[in-house]
């Protein structure tokens, strides 16, 4: 996620959580129903922020499934001749605020419903940022004898000696009731069909259970509760050593459960092993800010679902465990996690912010790493490939083998490492993963935590480093801190919150803003930043929104926000120097897009010791207006670190991300034409797309590319799944490109990229050195690159000086390119033909799209290397030498092209009797020649 000038990426937004939410349950008449019976809703709103609505909607649901609700649509203008029938009815009388309506509930969805069981519904305003009810769940009557309790709503529930418990249930005709409070009968009524008991709290502590029976006839039913007398944690020392989250002992039937909640009074564990329930026995010790028990009697090896209850009334996930079990677990396919553990129903909540539930295991075996200590490539050299694993595989293979099967194709396009979008745990599946809930659970839709550290150590295996985008600018519901301090009108953190803002502090925040300066975020973050790198061996973070670390309150205003800002960057410093102190040669990358002056601080910063943070280099628009043709905004210089007045090579440049309109989409939409030559061709756009790839990739300092665009992957960023093009669709799925392999001109393109990685991490001077670039816009660029230090008569590649020129232009055009040195130089597209420069600058003539590379050392073109020869050697070039014309033996080339050894290309004509004359060409030239759609090479002398 960035932001570039206006222009706000949006990531994800789960259910509704930046919306007012009030806890309200409603009344529903009658109180038994069943899809096909019209029912009356009723919401009392008196005294809460939903009473001042004009206008309140109802949206409904079938839990667990994906049925379209017809007249769910928001925001409810939007479509008034659907959404009306979702209209509730205001009145305000006596004081009281009240919305009604009525409707069938089968009515409202468009299949059927019949087999269902329950319905949800909320209450939301015409757009959710009016505000909204809590979740509210009811069962369908299936016609049999119920009995349904109504009160108390909670379980458990808390209450004091002396509290009256109000006892409320129905059954469909009149029934008995019997009342029983642990097991003694306390409370009995004849012939009513509506139950009603005031219960007084007698004892002084502990837990009991309150039964009630209804029997009519030879039916029965019953439901129960518990209640707990209410009273504080003990407050008790944990055992040395015990830290926040899951402390495994080496005993395999024991652990220590401890949460991190400063301000509380008392926590209760409860889950698998208390049958979901909330007893007396599970009040955790306190100690400070701190909450702890140890549980006995486990089997080792097995997972157990756990919650914690906060001061007896806020239900949470441990933050700090390594698995997140949430509902939407059921849509996850048992090849890419197998023997999942289900979902808990008992710990299914009517606020869905309620319903995660936290896994520990005891005897665990630990992953056997391969490679403990891994070499990580010097930051000039990174080549960076940044994927989503959700949109590089097929749906049902988006997990980490495939991922794991799949290092084969790095290795092949020569990158050195690999950065995933966010994995931590999310809300929903199908994410882009920057709605983040819990930091130390790796998200199971694409795995197990087993096969995540497979992937990283098969990596390292390669050679590959491996960096995970992180998003702790901000955080979503159900993340357990915010919970903690949750202002329940907003739905978002209390003032009193530790850990985040009540507000955000700039521009553009998604979810809920960090408080950077809180001693409490300084050391969540810090420990989210040693587990990643300790625990799965990491190499590094992308830090998401960085510019968003700060206090420094900018709410409105884009450019005071990207303003220097001292107090930011003491806090980036802290966060590094802490990461450095344990891991000394982790990647620390930036999205920061700030003034710069501020990334010129944080690069440079302890880079004299080999640190230094890197930063986001975005030109996507600068590049997508070269490869387009378009002159205005082509100014590519500040991909370079040097043209920034940094002095260290700590600029991550890169013409396409996960944020950006791709730049081959934007070629062949927008693409400009002149004189028979037009961009919006795709062999023409490919073509552009290699000259712009040489002019990325060979200047110095580290380059990232974006999933398939190495293949020149042209789906729009808003394309939706259905194919149109909207920009609300920026977050669908995208299609697969992997076919495009099989395409030569494509796969050209990519032998092309993988060449420029080979050359960008083996020769010193694409990667350090010394680069004097064409200035402001336009569409010839020449990139001279010098060694340092600079020698005129090199003699070896790591003193080798180079000359990068690109005509992206529509026409013809002369250049005087400017080299170092006369003298000897080698055309490495013309496969190593000396060229003599004895004039300089030196006029070279280039066609539109066209591109060249000179070293002063020759170097061989590893493109061509054992790419032909062996494919296809029936094709024989001949005569060769050659003389004025050249034939081919058996076959009919469907196209020819020579590469002269200054790099020119010319299309040859055949003269009909089988001979291709050969024009003016003189010296070692390069036939590329198209056979039944190969692309082949035969190198040929012209005397």
């Amino acid at each position: 996620m960035r932001i570039i000038g206006w222009f706000v990426c949006v990531v994800f937004f789960s259910g509704l959580a930046v919306a007012q939410t009030v806890n309200l349950t409603p009344t529903v008449t009658p109180a038994f129903f069943t899809v096909n019976t019209p029912i009356t809703v009723e919401y009392d709103v008196t005294g809460t922020s939903l009473a001042g609505l004009q206008n309140a909607y109802a949206w409904v649901w079938i839990p667990g499934q994906n049925i379209d609700a017809r007249y769910n649509i928001n925001p409810a203008t939007s479509n008034p001749g659907l959404t009306d029938n979702a209209k509730f009815t205001k009145s305000v009388s006596a004081g009281r605020t009240v919305f009604t309506i009525t409707f069938t509930p089968a009515a409202f969805f468009a299949t059927s419903i019949a087999t269902q069981t329950r319905m949800g519904i909320l209450l939301k305003g015409t757009d959710w940022s009016a505000g909204q009810t809590t979740d509210h769940l009811m069962n369908f009557w299936d016609g049999s004898f119920q009995l349904q309790l109504t009160s108390p709503s909670s379980r458990p529930i808390f209450v004091s000696s002396g509290q009256v418990i109000q006892i409320r249930a129905n059954t469909p005709i009149p029934a008995s009731f019997e009342l029983r409070l642990n097991g003694s009968v306390i409370h009995t009524a004849s012939g009513v069909s509506s139950y009603s008991h005031d219960h007084v709290v007698t004892e002084l502590s502990g837990f009991s259970t309150v039964e009630l029976t209804a029997v009519a006839a030879s039916s029965s039913d019953s439901e129960q509760f518990q209640y707990i007398i209410s009273g504080p944690s003990p407050v008790q020392a944990r055992p040395a050593g015990v830290i926040a989250g899951i402390n495994y002992r080496s005993d395999p039937t024991k652990v220590i459960l401890c949460l991190w909640a400063p301000g509380k009074s008392s926590a209760y564990v409860f889950g698998d092993f208390s049958n979901w329930q909330v007893l007396p026995s599970n009040l955790m010790k306190r100690d400070g800010e701190f909450f702890w028990i140890e549980l006995s009697g486990l089997t080792s090896g097995l997972e157990y679902g756990y919650q914690y209850l906060l001061n007896e009334t806020v239900k949470l996930a441990d933050p700090f465990a390594d698995k997140i079990l949430d509902p939407d677990d059921q849509y996850i396919n048992a090849e890419t996690y197998p023997c999942l553990k289900s979902y808990p129903p008992q710990a299914l909540n009517t606020q869905w912010y309620f319903n995660r539930v936290s896994v520990f295991q005891t005897g665990q075996a630990a992953y056997p790493w391969v490679v403990t200590n891994f070499s990580k490539p010097a930051k000039p050299t990174l080549i960076i490939y940044e994927l989503l694993i959700r949109d590089l595989f097929e749906n049902g293979k988006r997990n980490y083998q495939n991922l794991i099967d799949t290092i084969g194709y790095f290795k092949r396009l020569g990158v050195n490492a690999v950065q995933l979008m966010p994995i931590m745990e999310f809300n929903g599946n199908e994410s882009w993963g920057y709605n983040p809930t819990f930091m130390f659970a790796p998200d199971k839709y694409y795995g197990t935590k087993n096969k995540l550290k497979e992937f990283i150590d098969k990596c390292h295996q390669n050679g590959i480093a491996v960096i995970l985008d992180i998003a702790m600018n901000h955080q979503d519901l159900p993340n357990s801190f915010i919970l903690q301090d949750l202002d329940p009108v907003t739905g978002g953190p209390a003032a009193t919150n530790r850990w985040f803002n009540q507000t955000a502090r700039h521009p553009f925040n998604v979810f809920f803003d960090m408080n950077h300066e809180s001693a409490y975020t300084k050391k969540y973050l810090d420990t989210v930043n040693y587990y990643w790198l300790n625990e799965y061996k990491i190499d590094g973070f992308r830090f998401d929104l960085s510019k968003g670390f700060t206090q420094t309150n900018n709410p409105n205003d884009v450019g005071a926000w990207s303003a220097y800002d001292a107090s930011r960057i003491a806090i980036l410093k802290r966060m590094a120097d802490k990461i450095w102190s344990h891991s000394p040669d982790a990647y620390v990358i930036l999205e920061h897009f700030a003034q710069n002056s501020e990334e010129q601080e944080l690069a440079d910063y302890r880079s004299g010791e080999g640190k230094g943070m890197m930063f986001w280099g975005n030109l996507n628009h600068s590049y997508s207006q070269l490869v387009k043709g378009v002159v205005d905004g082509s100014d590519i210089s500040g991909v370079y670190h040097k043209n920034r007045a940094w002095s260290s090579p700590h600029l991550i440049g890169y013409m396409e991300s996960h944020d950006e309109e791709r730049v081959m989409y934007r070629a062949l939409t927008e693409g400009a034409a002149a004189s028979g030559y037009n961009t919006r061709n795709v062999n023409t756009a490919l073509a552009r797309m290699k000259a712009a790839h040489l002019a990325l990739i060979g200047v110095p300092g580290p380059k990232m590319i974006w999933q398939f665009g190495e293949l020149g992957y042209d789906v729009s960023i808003n394309q939706c799944t259905n194919g149109t093009v909207n920009s609300n669709c920026r977050l669908d799925i995208k299609p697969l490109r992997w076919n495009y392999l099989d395409e030569p001109v494509r796969a050209d393109l990519f032998n092309h990229v993988a060449d420029l990685n080979r050359l960008h991490q083996t020769y010193d001077i694409f990667h350090s050195g010394d680069a004097l670039m064409t200035p402001g816009n336009g569409l010839v660029k020449t990139i001279v690159l010098r060694n340092s230090p600079f020698t005129a008569n090199p003699v070896a590649p790591e003193d080798m000086n180079a000359v990068i020129v690109v005509n992206l232009g529509l026409t013809t055009t002369t250049v005087n390119v400017g080299f170092p040195h006369t003298g000897t130089w080698y055309s490495y597209y013309g496969y190593g033909t000396p060229v003599n420069v004895s004039v300089n600058p030196m006029p070279i003539s280039l066609g539109p799209g066209e591109y060249r590379l000179f070293t002063d050392v020759a170097i061989e073109n590893e493109i061509v290397v054992g790419l032909t020869e062996e494919v296809r050697p029936d094709v024989v070039v001949f005569p060769n030498p050659a003389g004025t014309w050249v034939s081919f033996s058996g076959v009919v080339p469907e196209s020819v092209r020579l590469v002269h050894g200054d790099g020119r290309v010319e299309v040859l004509v055949s003269d009909g009797n089988g001979r291709w004359p050969l024009g003016n060409a003189r010296g070692l030239v390069l036939l590329e020649v198209v056979v039944d759609g190969v692309r082949l090479y035969r190198k040929l002398v012209v005397q």
